[in-house]
């Protein structure tokens, strides 16, 4: 390894705000991980110093939150094609989950340990690119929600952040999902479109949203088709404490593509948890096996 790993971290992300520098720094050093160059980098700043820092033969690490990734994902691959592996700064940190890196010292342990480098699918709607998962309807209010309320007390957020999403599963969108060769019509508070399928979880899992590929060369659409107060509950709940793919009101289908269609012009679309708008119908493809990313050591040794 040359010299070690370049390191380019969101400065903004709430676990930087959180833990401070100095934390973070010797979080590195008790892993033992070699070190080129540490970059904490505004926002604003995090394109130039990733493609400065894609330019070296270091291996990259990536800190921030799903949205950061993603991100970086697109530059990445639409200039460099550079593996990057990921360190948990973020609020889900799915990707950062899925690789094995459930928490920073997990990730810093298993990549100093040692790593290897696959191959994952990548996503995209109507251009695009997501690594996780895009959705309409709920998720996409819920984060704006999130956002516009972010300064609020954290103890009264997250009933609030609960009552806001049962109050948006009440409005429902009428939609066609059109699957391959097949085409689905439904009324529907939210749409998920995930790059592979969920794994199904148990109860209180560590992580109700982890994939059990990231190469398996499918979309997965869940479709909420609950229509009661107490229906929304039960799934809502499930969501939180697992099990929720066994839930009735979920409607799973797999497919190469898919096309989302409906009555709106415009629509609010969460991908990896960044919300843009995109206008028409929505028509989302899967490129197999295109990003290269670092896996640590750690996820290998639990596979």
């Amino acid at each position: 390894m040359p010299d070690g790993f370049s390191i380019l971290i969101n400065g903004k992300s709430g676990t930087v705000l959180n833990m401070g520098h100095e934390a973070i720094e010797a979080a590195i050093a008790e892993s033992g991980l070699k070190v080129a160059e540490l970059c904490f980098s505004e926002p604003e700043e995090m394109g130039r110093n990733l493609a400065r820092l894609a330019r070296l033969k270091n291996p990259l690490l990536i800190g921030g939150g799903d949205g950061t990734l993603r991100e970086s994902a697109k530059y990445l691959s639409e200039h460099t094609r550079k593996p990057f592996g990921v360190l948990p700064f973020g609020t889900m940190n799915l990707l950062a989950k899925d690789l094995g890196a459930d928490d920073l010292q997990t990730a810093l342990n298993g990549y100093a340990a040692g790593f290897t480098q696959i191959s994952m699918d990548a996503g995209y709607v109507n251009g695009e690119i997501f690594l996780c998962c895009a959705s309409i309807g709920v998720m996409p209010n819920a984060a704006v929600y999130r956002e516009e309320n972010r300064k609020e007390n954290d103890l009264w957020m997250v009933p609030r952040m609960f009552l806001y999403v049962l109050e948006r599963f009440n409005k429902r969108q009428r939609v066609i999902l059109e699957g391959d060769n097949t085409a689905y019509r439904f009324n529907t508070p939210a749409v998920v479109v995930s790059v592979n399928r969920f794994a199904e979880s148990g109860l209180l899992d560590a992580n109700n949203f982890r994939r059990d590929t990231l190469e398996g060369g499918e979309l997965a659409a869940y479709v909420a088709t609950t229509t009661t107060q107490a229906e929304h509950l039960r799934f809502l709940s499930k969501l939180m404490i697992g099990n929720w793919l066994k839930d009735p009101g979920i409607h799973e289908i797999t497919a190469k593509r898919f096309k989302l269609k409906g009555h709106r012009r415009k629509r609010l679309v969460s991908l990896d948890g960044e919300v843009i708008t995109l206008k028409g119908d929505l028509t989302f493809t899967l490129k197999p096996r295109y990003l290269p990313v670092l896996i640590p050591a750690s996820r290998q040794d639990s596979a």
